[in-house]
């Protein structure tokens, strides 16, 4: 237990007729952003991306991986079709995208589960400047998954490099990394270091410590302050663990 911003319009119903629906399916399974547009009709979330003035090809086709990797609105998630988009932006070295195709490769969206490319586009999409890339990584070698063992070592250097783009994540990364070496000091230090910062599951986590008096004294008060505090990020497990606090 211790242990972007799209507000679009409604789809329209495409009404093809049978030479543009013929024409339709001798394209690519796949199309180009435009085609994209009109496959899906001028007032969809694909037409609002392909307009957009203020990026460029590469963000709006990371975008477009981005809406189908996790589903908008009507449009249901579409493993494929992100891998498609993330591969092409990923082409012009959109770091974001790059990243994005390892987290596919970590957790086997669409693809088997697959260390080496992770590793390999993580550490890419780092080259290239993503913010998420370090703590990724980091993610990547702590786990104990791929058929192999974590690699303590490396997980913390990349957390730690990861401090400058996203302390509240790098910490809160530490502490669970301590945590699966049962080093609770530590664990609690960096809990208590990334709950400051307003990190929900760190918060949940020094309720946890508080409750059950791990490293610390048992402290009825304080795993209540700081279940109350990552609740109110609608945090699952701490809503329940209050509840339940609250009603001994």
């Amino acid at each position: 237990m211790l242990k972007n911003k799209l507000l679009l319009g409604s789809t329209s119903i495409v009404i093809c007729s049978l030479i543009a629906c013929t024409n339709l399916n001798k394209q690519d399974k796949f199309p180009t952003l435009e085609e994209e547009c009109k496959l899906a009709g001028s007032s969809s979330k694909q037409c609002e991306i392909f307009n957009l003035k203020d990026l460029s090809l590469d963000e709006k086709e990371n975008l477009m991986g981005w809406v189908y990797l996790n589903g908008l609105d009507n449009i249901k998630p579409n493993y494929d079709k992100a891998y498609y988009w993330f591969e092409k932006a990923a082409k012009a070295n959109n770091h974001e995208a790059i990243n994005s195709l390892g987290m596919i490769y970590f957790a086997g969206l669409g693809k088997d589960k697959d260390f080496q490319k992770a590793e390999e586009y993580f550490l890419e999409a780092n080259k290239y400047g993503s913010k998420d890339a370090k703590l990724n990584l980091a993610e990547l070698y702590r786990v104990k998954d791929f058929g192999r063992s974590p690699d303590f070592e490396k997980a913390e250097r990349w957390y730690l490099l990861g401090v400058q783009d996203n302390p509240s994540r790098a910490y809160e990364g530490l502490s669970k990394m301590y945590l699966d070496q049962e080093n609770y000091e530590k664990a609690f230090s960096f809990s208590e270091k990334a709950a400051e910062l307003g990190n929900p599951e760190a918060q949940y986590n020094l309720g946890v410590f508080f409750e059950q008096g791990v490293y610390v004294k048992k402290d009825k008060k304080q795993a209540k302050y700081w279940y109350e505090k990552a609740a109110k990020q609608g945090h699952l497990n701490a809503i329940n663990n209050l509840n339940i606090l609250r009603n001994k």
